[in-house]
């Protein structure tokens, strides 16, 4: 079984921390725990399958919070 770590590259901290600069110049500046979870794909933790799956999911908890009842 091939893990997520050699299916796909990794980037250094460095590289994350330079891609994330250029997300903020652009003026999208991520919330911490989409930031986070990019990190972790980029780091080759999770796929990239896995890293839309936990955002979706914190985004619909998020939205059914604000629901109002």
């Amino acid at each position: 079984m091939t893990t997520a770590r050699n299916a796909q590259s990794q980037m250094t901290e460095a590289q994350i921390d330079r891609a994330t600069a250029g997300h903020r110049m652009a003026g999208m500046e991520p919330n911490a725990t989409d930031a986070e979870i990019g990190r972790r794909q980029l780091r080759g933790e999770i796929t990239g399958d896995k890293a839309v799956e936990l955002a979706v999911a914190v985004a619909l908890a998020e939205y059914e919070a604000a629901q109002p009842e």
